[in-house]
């Protein structure tokens, strides 16, 4: 073959062969695929690592992942579509939840770190650190500059909540701290009452406030209290074997909590009496979910428990290779926990049967929230439950 015709061959080769190519219909075209934002679970643990991923099905692969500078203990806030992290650190991150980038960050100090999860009520954002509760704007984390940062005097481990005071509007703040001090506060942390139990201890337990009457919470001297939430009087304290560092939910009559004894215990919200308890095997740290008459928790024995709420009768429970802190958030008939062994755990919320296990490489003591986008599902811990 001469020159000439092995040029005009090679040629003919070359464009039946680009012809073929764009004419497969594996070909890839060079627009972008569509940039679909969707649900998403946000979960955090002591590795420093703030992990994204898809909360029905995984695949082994987070959305995205934010390191930070310490332990995450405080379950992430999900809010006009950023994600706050805190650390025990002391810095606040927020963070782009579509794409993991980091969008502005505050430090508090070393000696302030923040172990409860930050909350908004209206488009104000209340972040406890240290001793103290600050006022923050949610877009820049600058302080409000009418707002002056309210000191409780000792350090503040637990989630705030608010609710109505009658009388008082908008809504009050309420804040517990390891000095054994509770206090409501108006939105300008202005303080409206004060109270410290007759008995020595210190509040892990963040409040539950779940009408315009009372308001519960546990304490390390074994005490889950329940005061008026006028003025924070006294209504009942109800005695436990071990500290109560489980924040208690009101379901109805019932006061559900944990207490270190190994109890999960239902309290008659009138009485302060016993309803039931359950016996697990180890202390209960975990702060209890309720969904379809079920209540879910998990215990340093490792195992995650479902309860009826009528009886307190175990209907199943499901053991992991580490203690269980974390406390469990309910989306769509499935139960969301960490566990000490450094998974992440999706459980059918009626039979306990796995749906799946991711592995962060990380001890979580903090809790899992989840964007459903229509809204958010969080766990009772994170201060922003709903009964």
């Amino acid at each position: 073959m001469n020159l000439r015709r092995r040029y005009w061959a090679l040629a003919t080769s070359a464009i039946f062969t680009v012809a073929g190519l764009s004419s497969c219909k594996d070909y890839s075209p060079d627009e972008p695929l569509p940039d679909v934002y969707t649900r998403t679970l946000f979960v955090a643990s002591n590795n420093q690592i703030v992990y994204a991923i898809d909360p029905i099905n995984p695949n082994d692969k987070w959305k995205w992942k934010f390191p930070v500078d310490g332990e995450v203990q405080a379950t992430p806030l999900l809010y006009n579509k950023n994600v706050y992290i805190a650390t025990l650190a002391g810095n606040l991150y927020r963070v782009d939840a579509q794409y993991g980038k980091l969008q502005t960050n505050r430090s508090f100090g070393a000696g302030e770190p923040i172990a409860g999860t930050p909350i908004v009520r209206d488009g104000i954002l209340y972040v406890t650190a240290g001793s103290k509760i600050y006022a923050l704007d949610p877009g820049s984390l600058s302080d409000i500059p009418t707002i002056t940062p309210y000191d409780i005097g000792g350090t503040i481990v637990a989630s705030p909540t608010t609710h109505n005071i009658p009388g008082q509007e908008p809504k009050a703040i309420f804040v517990a701290g390891m000095n054994n001090k509770i206090v409501a506060l108006k939105p300008d942390l202005s303080l409206i009452w004060e109270r410290t139990p007759d008995e020595a201890g210190a509040f892990y337990s963040s409040p539950c406030v779940a009408n315009d009457s009372f308001i519960y919470i546990g304490n390390d001297n074994g005490f889950v209290y329940s005061f008026k939430i006028q003025d924070g009087t006294d209504k009942w304290k109800f005695p436990t074997g071990g500290q109560v560092r489980s924040s208690p939910i009101q379901i109805g009559g019932n006061v559900l909590v944990g207490s270190n004894d190994r109890y999960l215990y239902s309290v008659d919200s009138a009485t302060g009496l016993t309803r039931w308890k359950v016996l697990t095997g180890d202390g209960v740290q975990s702060s209890p979910s309720v969904f379809n008459q079920y209540v879910y928790f998990g215990s340093f024995d490792g195992n995650m428990y479902c309860v009826d709420i009528i009886d307190g009768n175990v209907k199943w429970q499901m053991k992991t290779f580490g203690l269980i802190k974390s406390s469990p958030t309910i989306y769509n008939g499935d139960v969301y926990f960490g566990s000490f062994d450094k998974n992440l755990y999706r459980l059918d919320a009626m039979d306990g049967s796995q749906k799946f296990v991711f592995n962060i490489n990380g001890q979580m003591a903090t809790s899992p929230i989840i964007d459903t986008l229509g809204g958010a599902a969080v766990p009772s811990i994170s201060g922003d439950y709903r009964w």
